[in-house]
């Protein structure tokens, strides 16, 4: 419900106390929350890249760090469908450079836009913090290599995945799963 400021008030309810009241379609005000969860991302996070040495993809990409992005992603509000609209840009950039339209180096300017685009989601409210901070730091790692597979194998299948476990959350919170 909505106050006189355009802001958000906390619902009176026993069950959920220091929760911002959300209806379907409306965002959720990250900043009203009591305690905020944690908001930042894991320790280590990137640190060596998405491949070995090998040149492997590190396991962690798809399952341990993208689990729990999942998780923190879910408990501060974002939805796999905030989540896929952004995975669904990466992979449109994914396919010019499959199609061969457009080279990696000129295909990095419009990876560097979701930077900007997921400032604009948090600011409007849409997104939490920490989804900045998770584009801001994959997006910075492709940008600083010249190879297009940091772009496909890496970034591309890790948000593939947070975005599966994400829906794999809300699913199960829903009793979806058992």
């Amino acid at each position: 419900m909505k106050d006189n400021r355009g802001g958000f008030r906390f619902q009176d309810n026993p069950r959920s106390p220091g929760r911002p009241q959300q209806r379907h379609g409306t965002p959720t005000d990250y900043r009203a929350r009591s305690s905020p969860p944690q908001t930042t991302l894991p320790s280590n996070y990137l640190q060596h890249g998405y491949f070995d040495s090998k040149g492997n993809l590190f396991p962690e990409m798809l399952q341990g760090y993208s689990e729990q992005l999942a998780r923190q992603f879910k408990r501060q509000g974002l939805t796999s469908t905030q989540l896929r609209r952004f995975f669904n840009r990466a992979r449109s950039l994914e396919r010019q450079l499959d199609a061969k339209t457009r080279d990696f180096g000129r295909l990095k300017e419009d990876i560097e836009m979701l930077k900007p685009l997921a400032a604009a989601s948090v600011g409007r409210k849409t997104a939490p913090d920490i989804f900045k901070d998770f584009i801001d730091k994959n997006v910075q790692l492709v940008l600083s290599s010249d190879n297009p597979e940091v772009f496909k194998r890496g970034f591309i299948m890790h948000f593939q995945s947070v975005v599966a476990y994400l829906k794999y959350y809300e699913e199960k919170d829903k009793g979806g799963y058992r």
